[in-house]
């Protein structure tokens, strides 16, 4: 088993821990039965869920999208060593944070969260906003607030970087008016049209009994041909 095999293997329960948050849960369903006022984070939530997916639109429809996916799967399948396990040289962590949009744009949201966490350790800011807006869209306040944190402290770490990260920047209002202005005249439901992406993302769950564990080629060739058209 390679390195990002077992990476996988040993982060899946966890995930799926988070698939249901019971303290979360029992505060939405207080808030639904009027026991409680909903909070400030909770009231975002419906607008979280807009803006994540405005980010993920964003990443997925990068110009170099495809080609760091690509990587990523030349990496994974090489079986070079994951970062998060020895600080050996370090797949394509922009590939990560690609696969994980793409993964929440076709309906598999904790598959994302995995792989938005593997971005965001390995300091990818636009993960860990992305985590911030996952978790503050199903009303789970601390880890939003975690995950913000998170995004604010590996931006002040850029601010005296080259300027050459493709990271965007993810905390500038001024920025996400701009873009959701656009998707808002170009495209109502704010998501990117996966089509053909969809079955291939399904067809990976379910080689991996529902999660989804790592892209393959067949899924970089598919992404190749979708940003041709986009």
């Amino acid at each position: 088993m390679t390195t990002i095999d077992q990476l996988l293997a040993d982060a899946a329960p966890s995930v799926r821990e988070h698939h249901f948050d019971v303290a979360a849960g029992l505060r939405r369903l207080a808030r639904e039965a009027g026991y409680v006022l909903p909070g400030l984070e909770t009231q975002r939530a419906p607008e979280a869920g807009q803006r994540l997916k405005a980010v993920a639109r964003w990443w997925l429809t990068s110009p170099q999208a495809a080609a760091h996916v690509d990587q990523l799967v030349t990496e994974l399948d090489e079986n070079a060593p994951s970062p998060l396990l020895n600080g050996a040289a370090p797949v394509d962590v922009h590939g990560v944070q690609v696969f994980a949009c793409l993964l929440h744009l076709t309906g598999h949201p904790e598959s994302a969260q995995f792989w938005w966490e593997l971005a965001a350790s390995a300091d990818v800011r636009g993960a860990a906003y992305c985590l911030h807006l996952h978790h503050l869209s199903r009303g789970e306040e601390r880890e939003a607030a975690h995950w913000l944190l998170q995004a604010k402290r590996e931006r002040d770490q850029d601010a005296g970087d080259d300027g050459n990260s493709e990271d965007i920047d993810v905390l500038d209002d001024r920025f996400f008016k701009t873009f959701e202005h656009y998707v808002r005249h170009h495209d109502a439901a704010t998501t990117a049209p996966t089509a053909d992406l969809d079955a291939e993302v399904d067809r990976l769950a379910r080689e991996d009994d529902g999660l989804v564990g790592r892209p393959d080629q067949q899924l970089a060739e598919r992404l190749h041909a979708f940003a041709s058209r986009h």
